[in-house]
This record gives C-alpha cells, sequence and structure tokens, in this order.
C-alpha cells in the first residue's frame, strides 16, 4: 500500500512541474481582420490553405517538444530534482502555434464578412 502511495505522489509531482503545453491545449492568438480586408476572397482561401498545412506541422512540433519536456523532467527527477525548476517548456512553439492559429482564424473571420464561400 505504501509503495502504490508513493508511486501515484511521484506520478502527480512530475506531471505538474513542466509549463509545456500539448497543441491541443495552445489558444490562438489575436490576430485583426483588418490585415486581411483588402484581399480578394480567392486570395483568402488561398492563404487559408497555406496556412492550414502549416499548423499540421507546427502542432508536431509544439507535441514533440512537449513529449521531450515531460521525458527530460522525469529524468531530471530522477538524477537532479532541482534542474527541474529551470525547464522552460515549449513556450516558442507554443507562441508559433497560436500565432498560426490566431492567423487562421482572422482569415475565416475575414472571409465571412466578405461573404466567401468557404
Amino acid at each position: 500500500m505504501w509503495r502504490t502511495s508513493m508511486i501515484l505522489c511521484s506520478a502527480l509531482t512530475l506531471g505538474a512541474c513542466s509549463d509545456a503545453q500539448k497543441s491541443s491545449e495552445v489558444a490562438a492568438s489575436y490576430v485583426p481582420t483588418s490585415k486581411y480586408e483588402n484581399m480578394s476572397c480567392r486570395n483568402l482561401r488561398v492563404e487559408g490553405e497555406r496556412l492550414r498545412a502549416s499548423l499540421g506541422n507546427l502542432e508536431a512540433s509544439v507535441d514533440k517538444a512537449y513529449k521531450q519536456d515531460k521525458n527530460m523532467e522525469a529524468v531530471t527527477w530522477i538524477l537532479f530534482w532541482p534542474a527541474v525548476f529551470a525547464m522552460d517548456g515549449n513556450d516558442a512553439e507554443a507562441r508559433q502555434l497560436a500565432a498560426a492559429k490566431g492567423e487562421a482564424e482572422a482569415i475565416r473571420a475575414a472571409q465571412l464578412s466578405k461573404g466567401c464561400k468557404l
């Protein structure tokens, strides 16, 4: 019983330290639709498709960094626990993904305001 409690506490502690996010947890950054006001429906569609193609790569990058950070955190807790508090997570990757999600939302909003076919 004691061993099970110790393992459970260790697992909860390990999971709670890193600030890394999964791609599904990254919220879109605000991007004003004014950036896309002067684009035609065709250009908006092309830009949206280009952006959607890059979102998959960005999401994969965020998830890869998340897994690496969690693995590093586990190893660090075992070998040298004070270093865990200096880990930086996947902030850079998450910021890129948030910006891309914001761009995608702005493009969609611009398309809707112009009455473009989605």
